[in-house]
Formats: C-alpha cells, structure tokens, sequence
C-alpha cells in the first residue's frame, strides 16, 4: 500500500505493514508539515482485519472521504484520508493491481428484470449515491448521461464513462468514453478484472463492490499462484517422466547391441 500526497508536498510512502505515525513532529515515520496538522496527529497500521486508522489527538481534524473520524475507523485501498489541510490517498500497490485484459464485450440485450436479488451491488461510499446498493445484474453503465444505469454529477465523468460487466464468476471493468479510466482502489484502470471488496472512484463519488461468494483479489492472486505452481509441478513431472523413458531407452539400446555382439562372435568362433 501507498500513502500518496494529494498536494505532492512529499513522495509517496510505502507501507508494506506494522504500523506509522503521521504528525508533525519529527519523532513521526510520516512526518506532515501542513496546516492544522498536530504533532502526533493519528496511526495508521496493518493488520487481518485490513488498514487501521487510530486518531491520536482527538481535537485534530481528522476526515475519511469527507466526514470525520473522532477515534478509529477501518480503511480500504481508495480512501481519501484529510489530516488538517493535508489530502492523503490510500493507493494499492501497482503490482497488485496487474491489469487483466478483459474478454470481448457482449453486445447488450435488452432483458425483462431479473426476479432474483443481484449477486453484484456497489455500495456508495462517498458522494450523491453515498449509502445506496446499486445492482449489477449483467452489466451497468456508469456516467453522466440520462441513460446510463448509475447517473452520476461529477464535471469529469464521461457522458458514457464506463462499463461493468459480470461474466460468470468474474467481474470485468471497461472504458467506454473515458480517456482517463477509473481509480480502482487508487490506481487509474481502463479495462480490467475488479474484485469483490475493491473500491471504484469516479471523481467525488466512490462505491465498494460487494459480491458475496465473489473472490477478493488477494484470493483470486492466491488462486492464480497456485494453479501456476500445479502447472510448474505438473510440468516438472512429466519432464522427469521423459527423463526416464529416456533412460530406460538408452539402456535397451545398448543391452540390444551387446547380444548382437556376442551373437556375432559365436558365429564367427563356430566358423573357425
């Protein structure tokens, strides 16, 4: 995870896990000079439950995408952290998020409404939509336009901005008229595979994607490397097994030249 500055008043601070402190004081592992920043502002650390966020001096203005946090709150990859006037974004590590080309789009059929409940819902967490679930039963199109699925009011939002579409198990992201893409958990994508528990930013408004019984990404990462890891074994395997027919062959060769031999030195012996 990244602690990327909005200002750029500093570079960005790599924090792969434990815990650090950000303030003013120069004891901090993050040390902020912005305005109304206190000296030992909050703490930031990683555990199994995800990014922590612990407010160190109650008094301190402290905000999560907008609204205030007075003591701890639970962050994810995408979350806009405010420190007085120092704008602080939680951005995923670029080889985390690898991009996946996404299979050809399917051409959109106009369906009846499903009569089940979506297996895909993204839940506003900052903006307008800010605590509404909005489905994803195929496919959503995210923009500005009157027909999209999910209007959004946001000045760099597309017309068409992008499309989101669940294909199986999978879930794919893919830009339409957007040149720039979408922040998914930090990172600009244009087309790409999304997870369930990944945050999606268009401008000011951010949505979670929950799809329960849908992989994370560290799950489906965990899941890729190990069926790599079966095809390198199973590869290994059949390499030895080569080998060894190999071998097994090699040996043939040279019992069947002995005999020959030696069938040839009997007939020449009985001629003499």
């Amino acid at each position: 995870m990244r602690l990327s500055f909005a200002s750029a008043e500093r570079a960005d601070f790599s924090m792969d896990g434990g815990v650090v402190n950000l303030g003013s004081a120069g004891g901090n592992g993050v040390v902020l000079a912005g305005k109304d920043v206190a000296p030992w502002h909050a703490r930031l650390s990683l555990d199994a439950r995800g990014i922590v966020l612990e407010v160190m001096d109650p008094a301190a203005r402290t905000h999560v995408n907008g609204r205030p946090v007075r003591e701890k709150a639970l962050l994810r990859c995408g979350d806009t952290l405010c420190l007085g006037s120092t704008v602080i974004v939680l951005r995923a590590d670029p080889d985390v998020m690898a991009p996946i080309v996404p299979p050809p789009a399917k051409s959109a059929v106009a369906a009846a409404a499903p009569a089940q409940p979506a297996r895909v819902v993204l839940r506003g967490v900052t903006g307008r939509h800010f605590g509404r679930a909005i489905a994803v039963h195929q496919s959503l199109v995210v923009g500005t336009a009157a027909g999209c699925d999910l209007v959004l009011d946001e000045a760099r939002v597309a017309p068409r901005h992008a499309l989101i579409e669940l294909d199986g198990d999978r879930l794919w992201l893919r830009s339409l008229d957007s040149a720039d893409g979408t922040l998914v958990n930090g990172v600009r994508v244009r087309h790409g595979a999304i997870h369930a528990g990944d945050q999606l930013a268009f401008e000011h408004s951010h949505f979670v994607v929950e799809a329960p019984g849908l992989p994370t990404r560290g799950e489906m990462a965990q899941a890729d490397g190990d069926a790599t890891k079966a095809a390198g074994e199973g590869e290994d395997a059949a390499q030895v097994h080569e080998h060894a027919s190999t071998h097994v062959g090699t040996w043939w060769l040279i019992g069947a030249a002995a005999l020959i031999a030696l069938g040839l030195v009997l007939l020449i012996h009985r001629g003499i």
